[in-house]
């Protein structure tokens, strides 16, 4: 893949907003993309990069094909750089090293371009640590930062960036995806676009056949729990979370191969040592961050589908056509279900639905918070059971 705007879709108001910049002159030493997660901040950044760095740019583009557009298209590059979140925050001691990164004479490149995923997550601490720098910008320093909610960030750091929004992809940029990069058959494409809530990254899980039966039995579960009573809970629960736990597994055997690696690269004995300074703890950190981020999509994944369904099921109570429908390739299933679950308890499964994000946010035990999830939508779907 190359650092090109073509690989940029769903955004052609923020594309437009970076190439007119390149195009005056007129790069600010700060970039917010305000939006929804995964929805092409990554391509956004990488293309600017390269329009910035490529030896043959254009005024307002790399040119695709040099060696400088195609390692920053694979994220290979050393004048750009990706800071994520160690955990659930960027905590202060992350935020000194970005700084020590931005202050580094350059080996390569014209602009270094410093991507923070999640700038939101920034604890008080490391704003005001991040501040500094941003205050005083190294001028070959190009910070771009992403956050979806814009009011957990300092005033005094949203003044300093010229912001941009990025939004949830359209449902033509979606069945493009569908057919020229995933090969999904163009009969399938508009009604996995759909289901796809915007998302070009559930886009891609739902053309993945492994991913794409969890989906079906994600959908069943409130048939499951209209049929089994709350009884089904904690079963259903535990399914859910072993089932997330397995999206986990071949991540972790990859890390396990990795850090093997490195015990053999460094000579590290049978006792573990051998190991540089800091360099085993930084490896594990790595890994229990991404395998968290891995179980935490999954169970994202789960909760989008829920919610959906319910938000579904309140369509279809009010008399909304298949027209309006997000799993309409469900029909059948969502007028059944619809009989079973009283629009207020849709609602309320809703609800349900985003207190479970909050506390996993808060690092709650998954098998529990669904167990609370589950139970909320199964006690109306008895409670009608029994008055019928």
């Amino acid at each position: 893949m190359s650092a090109t705007w073509d690989e940029v879709l769903g955004q052609p108001a923020a594309v437009e907003a970076l190439r007119g910049a390149l195009r005056a002159d007129e790069v600010a030493h700060a970039w917010l993309l305000m939006g929804p997660t995964g929805v092409g901040q990554r391509e956004a950044t990488r293309a600017f990069a390269a329009a910035l760095n490529c030896p043959d740019r254009t005024e307002d583009a790399g040119c695709g094909g040099c060696s400088t557009c195609l390692r920053i298209g694979r994220g290979v590059h050393p004048a750009v750089e990706t800071f994520e979140p160690e955990g659930q925050f960027h905590l202060v001691d992350a935020v000194h090293d970005w700084i020590t990164t931005a202050s580094r004479s350059m080996t390569e490149g014209q602009r270094r371009v410093l991507r923070i995923v999640a700038a939101d997550r920034m604890n008080e601490a490391a704003q005001n640590a991040f501040l500094k720098i941003l205050e005083e910008p190294p001028p070959s320093v190009v910070w771009v930062l992403e956050a979806s909610d814009e009011s957990a960030l300092l005033d005094t750091i949203l003044s300093r960036c010229r912001r941009l929004a990025v939004v949830p992809w359209g449902p033509d940029a979606l069945r493009q995806l569908a057919t020229r990069e995933l090969g999904v058959a163009a009969d399938q494409a508009a009604d996995l676009a759909r289901a796809s809530l915007g998302s070009p990254e559930r886009l891609r899980d739902l053309a993945d056949p492994e991913l794409a039966e969890a989906r079906w039995q994600h959908l069943a579960i409130i048939d499951r729990l209209a049929t089994g009573g709350p009884g089904q809970v904690v079963p259903l629960a535990k399914e859910l979370t072993v089932w997330a736990r397995g999206r986990v597994a071949p991540l972790k055997e990859k890390h396990q191969a990795e850090f093997a690696g490195y015990e053999e690269s460094y000579g590290v004995d049978e006792r573990g040592r051998g190991w540089p300074p800091g360099v085993k703890k930084r490896l594990e950190q790595r890994h229990a961050r991404l395998e968290r981020a891995e179980m935490r999509r999954a169970l994202d994944s789960f909760l989008d589908t829920l919610a959906s369904q319910l938000r579904d099921l309140l369509a279809v109570s009010a008399g909304g056509s298949a027209d309006h429908l997000i799993n309409v390739d469900h029909l059948a299933s969502l007028q059944r279900d619809a009989t079973r679950l009283p629009p207020v308890a849709a609602i309320e499964g809703l609800q349900a639905v985003a207190r479970c994000r909050e506390a996993l946010d808060r690092n709650g035990a998954p098998e529990l918070q669904l167990e609370r999830l589950l139970l909320a939508v199964a006690l109306p779907l008895y409670a009608q059971a029994t008055a019928s």
